[in-house]
This record gives C-alpha cells, sequence and structure tokens, in this order.
C-alpha cells in the first residue's frame, strides 16, 4: 500500500507539473505581439515596385529625369538616397562626393545646393549601348523640396546618407513637415538607427525601415521561432536576397515579417530570374532600376496563375488539378455517391455514431473510439498548423465539390478514416468485417480526391499518420489501463487536462505564428479561419471532458449499456438532447472567434460536452431508470476501482464489462 500511496502522488506531482508548463506555453501564444499597423501604401498592393535612385537603368540616378521615367514604365513608388549640402540644403544624390555622377569633384557637404545643381548630373551617366544621351541635356540632381512638390501623390522612400553627419536629419524631419509628408505617405530609410531614432520620435506617424541591427535581431528571432514576442521598431525590412554567403529572404523570413505586420522589401533586384525567385519565397516589394522588367514578370505571373503573383509556384499540382477536374467531368455522377462515402469520415458522423455506440451499443469500443476520434482530431488540427499546405479548391476554387476551410495536409477524413475503423478493424476478428473496414478507409481517403479538396499526398499522409495513432493506441492502451486503475480521481482528472492541453498547447504557438500571415490562393476566403486554433481546442477541450466526466462517473458506480432497445433509445435521444442543449445554448451565449477569451469559452463548451457524454449523461441514466448501474456497482458514490478503467487487466480483453469504460 505504501509502495502505491507513493505512486499516485509521484504521478500527481508530474501531471501537476506537466499542466503547469502547458498552461504557460498557451499563456505565452496569448501573449504574443499583436502585428503592427501596415504602411497603407503598400499594404494595398500584393507587389509594390518601388524604383531604385529612379528609373536609374534608364536615366540618370536621383535626378528629376529618372523619377519621371520610373513612374511612366509602372514604378508605384520612388527612392531616392539624400545627402546634406553646405548650406543645408536637401539634395537627391547617393554618394558623398559628386565625381561619379556629376561633372564635378569634391564632397557634397562642401557645395551649396545652387553649386551642386550647377553641374552636369547627366555627364557619366551611360546607357546599355555606352552612350551618354543625357548629357548636356541640364539634367541635375534635384533638392528634396522639389521632389516632395513635383509628387504630392507619389509614395517617396528616402534614404538619409550618413557620408555628411547628423546634420542631415532635422532638415529633412522639417521639410516633411512643411509638405505635409508627415502623414505616412513617404517612408525614411537608413543604414543607421541613430539616425533613424529622431525621424520616429517626433514624426511617429511616418514609416521607417530597420537597418541591419535591427533586421539581425529580427532574424536570428525569427530562426528559433522567437519572432512573435517581438516589437518592431520600424515598418518595413529593407534587405538584400543574400548578406554575407546567407541566404535571408526566403518563406519562412516573410511569413516571420508578416506576422509582425513588417513588409518585406529587397534590393536592387534588376535580373528577371532573379525576381521570380524573390515571389516564389513572398516577398512584398522589390527595389529595382528597372520598373518596367518588374512590370513584365508581374503580368507573367498574374497569367500563369490566375491573378496571383506572391507565394510558391502552384504550378507543381497542376497534374493532380485535372485529374480531379476530369474525374468530376468525366464521373460526374459518381460525385453524389462519393459526397455520401465522405460523410462517413465527417467529424459530425463520428460526433453522432460515437455517443451512441458509448451509451446504446458498447461502452467499451465506444470509449475506446470516442477517444481516438478526440485524439486523431487534435493530432490533425495540429499538423495542419505546421505544414500549412493548400487544398486543390484553394488552388482552383471551382473544383471543390465540398467546402472546407483548413489546410490541406494530412487529409483530415483519411486520417480519422484509418485511426477509427482501423482500431476497430484491429479490434475485431472477423475478417470480412477487417476487409469491409479497410475498403471503407480507402473509400473514404479517395472520395476526397474525387471531391478536389485534397491532393494524393495529403490523402498518404493522412492515411500514414492514422495508422502510426493505431499503433500507438494499442501499444499503448494496457498501461495506460493499469495506471488509471492505481490512481485515485484528482489524478485521472489531472491527466485528462494534460491530455487536451498538450494539443491545445501547440495549436495556440503555431496559430500565433500564422496571424498576419498571407496565403495568396484565390479560393481562401477567410484566411482567420484557416489559421485559427479553434478546431484543435474543439477536439482537445471535448477529450478532455470526456476524461473527466469517465472519472467523475467512476465515483458514482458506472453504468450498464446494457438493457432494452426503448431503454437504449430512450438514453440515446436524452443524451444528445443534452448534447444540443449544450452545443446550441452556450454557442448562442459564447462568441465565436480565435481571441483568447473566445478560444477559452470554446475550450468551456466542448469541455462540458465531453463531461456530459462521458459522466453525466450515464449518471443521469442511471437515476432516470434508463440504464441500470454497472454490476456489483453502487448507485450513486459508492467507488469501483473497475467502474471507469479503460479496459481492466483484469477484463482480459474479454467481454465487455459493464463499469469499465474502457
Amino acid at each position: 500500500m505504501a509502495g502505491h500511496g507513493s505512486s499516485t502522488r509521484r504521478s500527481r506531482r508530474w501531471l501537476t507539473a506537466a499542466l503547469v508548463l502547458l498552461v504557460a506555453g498557451v499563456v505565452a501564444a496569448w501573449t504574443q505581439t499583436e502585428p503592427i499597423e501596415p504602411v497603407a501604401h503598400f499594404d494595398a498592393r500584393e507587389v509594390s515596385i518601388i524604383a531604385h535612385a529612379g528609373a536609374q537603368g534608364h536615366a540618370p540616378p536621383n535626378t528629376m529625369a529618372a523619377f519621371d521615367a520610373a513612374l511612366e514604365l509602372g514604378a508605384d513608388t520612388l527612392e531616392m538616397d539624400l545627402q546634406v549640402t553646405a548650406d543645408g540644403r536637401i539634395a537627391t544624390i547617393h554618394d558623398g562626393t559628386v565625381d561619379r555622377t556629376t561633372d564635378g569633384t569634391g564632397a557634397v557637404a562642401d557645395l551649396t545646393l545652387d553649386e551642386l545643381q550647377g553641374l552636369d548630373a547627366g555627364a557619366t551617366w551611360t546607357d546599355e549601348d555606352g552612350d551618354t544621351p543625357f548629357a548636356g541635356q541640364g539634367v541635375r540632381h534635384a533638392a528634396l523640396s522639389e521632389v516632395l512638390a513635383a509628387f504630392p501623390d507619389t509614395h517617396l522612400v528616402i534614404e538619409l546618407k550618413t557620408d555628411g553627419g547628423t546634420d542631415i536629419i532635422q532638415p529633412t524631419i522639417d521639410l516633411l513637415v512643411e509638405y505635409g509628408r508627415d502623414d505616412g505617405t513617404v517612408t525614411v530609410a537608413s543604414f543607421s538607427e541613430d539616425y533613424l531614432g529622431p525621424v520616429r520620435a517626433q514624426l511617429p506617424d511616418v514609416p521607417t525601415n530597420m537597418p541591419e541591427s535591427e533586421t539581425s535581431a529580427f532574424y536570428v528571432r525569427s530562426l528559433v521561432g522567437l519572432h512573435p514576442w517581438w516589437t518592431p521598431p520600424g515598418e518595413l525590412f529593407q534587405v538584400p536576397e543574400r548578406f554575407d554567403g546567407r541566404l535571408v529572404v526566403t518563406p519562412r523570413f516573410t511569413r516571420a515579417a508578416e506576422r509582425l505586420g513588417v513588409e518585406v522589401q529587397v534590393w536592387t533586384v534588376n535580373d528577371p530570374e532573379q525576381m521570380h525567385r524573390l515571389l516564389d519565397a513572398g516577398a512584398h516589394a522589390i527595389l529595382t532600376d528597372y520598373p518596367d522588367r518588374v512590370v513584365e514578370v508581374l503580368e507573367e505571373r498574374a497569367t500563369a496563375r490566375d491573378g496571383s503573383v506572391r507565394g510558391p509556384d502552384p504550378g507543381r499540382y497542376d497534374g493532380q488539378l485535372d485529374r480531379a477536374d476530369r474525374l468530376q467531368d468525366t464521373a460526374a455522377w459518381l460525385t453524389p455517391v462519393w459526397a455520401v462515402i465522405t460523410f462517413l469520415g465527417d467529424e459530425e458522423f463520428y460526433l453522432l455514431m460515437l455517443p451512441l455506440t458509448y451509451w446504446a451499443i458498447s461502452r467499451r469500443f465506444g470509449i475506446r473510439l470516442g477517444v481516438m476520434l478526440l485524439v486523431t482530431a487534435s493530432v490533425n488540427g495540429v499538423l495542419k498548423l505546421v505544414f500549412t499546405t493548400p487544398r486543390p479548391s484553394f488552388l482552383q476554387p471551382g473544383l471543390g465539390a465540398v467546402t472546407e476551410t483548413s489546410f490541406g495536409l494530412p487529409s483530415g477524413h483519411a486520417q480519422n478514416a484509418t485511426a477509427i475503423w482501423g482500431l476497430l478493424a484491429a479490434r475485431l476478428r472477423s475478417w470480412p468485417v477487417r476487409v469491409a473496414l479497410l475498403a471503407l478507409i480507402a473509400g473514404i481517403a479517395w472520395s476526397r480526391i474525387h471531391l478536389g479538396v485534397h491532393f494524393l499526398e495529403d490523402m498518404v499522409t493522412g492515411v500514414a499518420v492514422g495508422a502510426v495513432l493505431v499503433g500507438l493506441f494499442l501499444w499503448l492502451e494496457r498501461p495506460v489501463s493499469r495506471w488509471w486503475l492505481r490512481v485515485g480521481t484528482t489524478e485521472r482528472v489531472l491527466a485528462a487536462l494534460v491530455a487536451g492541453l498538450a494539443f491545445i498547447t501547440p495549436a495556440t504557438l503555431l496559430a500565433g505564428r500564422l496571424v498576419n500571415v498571407t496565403f495568396p490562393w484565390p479560393g481562401v476566403e477567410d484566411p482567420a479561419a484557416l489559421t485559427g486554433a479553434s478546431g484543435v481546442v474543439t477536439a482537445a477541450a471535448a477529450l478532455s471532458g470526456f476524461g473527466i466526466g469517465l472519472a467523475w462517473l467512476q465515483e458514482r458506480g458506472g453504468f450498464d449499456h446494457r438493457g432494452a432497445v426503448p431503454r437504449r433509445a430512450a438514453r440515446v435521444l436524452l443524451g444528445l438532447a443534452g448534447v444540443a442543449a449544450l452545443y446550441l445554448g452556450l454557442g448562442a451565449a459564447f462568441p465565436g472567434g480565435e481571441s483568447p477569451v473566445e478560444l477559452t469559452l470554446r475550450a468551456v463548451r466542448y469541455g462540458l460536452i465531453g463531461v456530459w457524454i462521458g459522466g453525466v449523461a450515464p449518471w443521469v441514466f442511471v437515476r432516470l431508470g434508463l440504464a441500470d448501474p454497472a454490476p456489483g456497482q453502487a448507485t450513486d458514490h459508492g467507488r469501483d476501482e473497475d467502474a471507469g478503467a479503460p479496459d481492466s487487466p483484469r477484463a482480459g480483453g474479454g467481454p465487455d464489462r459493464a463499469g469499465a469504460p474502457g
């Protein structure tokens, strides 16, 4: 007895520690940083075309000629470099000297604005043929005031160069205020945090980039998954594709930036192949010397992708999309048949079937299959948030014969059917029934292909995960049963809570990483439904509630599922009425959504439904005379250690023992 008590206390300590850690994980997920407000100009465009120093591939950089050419060639944003002159004026020129871009020599800081503009900014610029068509044409570097006056409706990105020192900062701020461009229509960039600090302090509505030190802080956090707890000091990452030999712009990087509400703008990109590569990685803007090339690439992608231009190429799915299209076209008469078959894999079907099994057919199978359903549904929801892959109907909206709002991989229908019907097949000894169940699994899995809501890899992965779950269940069932018999109600309740939170915690953390992340698939109407944790919370909370209900029922003596058909039918009707009352009543009272409060209320709702199904409803059946107490059990609070045990070792795998929920 001493050993038994020690084991129980040890279980309680471990379960309590696990519960605290899991709750802490959920709290951590819900304290992640909210996305910042996006820059309206960039947020309104799937991809922005930013003319680097104007269209300097077509005209001398940082001149009015380059800025005019950029807009004519399709740019929506003008980028320019700023230097401060000897008389404290701000000019658009990249270098700290005039030697490279004019016919003069010397430092910009040693020249007045008039002296700078007296130099020929077209003298040294050459076109692709090596000619100097702008030489002697009066082209000059512009003053920032000229640019602000000439382009009042164009978004500008102005970079504070550090060659001339910090004297450039305040005059630039004053000009933005003077021209009313401190309203978010101008972005200020710099390679130095020291130059951006005064801008951020004095002009809070002006967006800024994040220089190397700030971008590196984000990059390191994104590699280890800690970026959701980081507050970005600026609104934009302006980065090269590679830095110090390391690939920076990847889908992981752009998604992590989106999570924080930050845009990824890549410089300087002039090669169409590189443009395609960066857009595949999810880049939000391209800084280029040739805006016309970006326009051509975007038009090409829009034509090939049904309007979408960002994200990985969906072309690798073309063969499977064509197959589903052919199936629905050439075998259209089978579509209603497959829709019926797919319903046999719907969670709604299981949620009706499994309480019926538990209350009126076989408690042992009912609990086994119920636990398996809630576990496999929870696992599937977590895996979908891990892989975040599209469905065929997301890429080709007209293809979906049924409506689905979650990610594709793995197929929930294929996984759940394999887990539930596979477990039943493993427990039954009739080979014809086993073959029929395996055929049902195959039919449910294939129905998802025909109905256009899953790819082949989704189906195969779902079947594989379901098979693994069946194997784990068969392996763990007996030791878990022994443990359940050995401990008390407190430990059983703790175990039920831990079981549910073991899925809810990773789901909330994963969903938190996907807040604000875009998935440019034409068939996605509600991204929040796609990326939320509510599906996992539903199944996992019901799992916890079901376990708590079993523990509560065990304290009260259990129930006998057998009896005359009218009594069984009355149980099912009463039990389902209770489920409906909780589902509809709490559904009307509790708001739906993905906020912490809404998810907590969802967990309460489905947890109570699980408690009702697992424990309270059977207890009510006994009290109302619709079921007998488990043989040898007390009807009220008498405790029997086999009353709620999931398949007691003493049952020996033989006939169903009334009073043992397993």
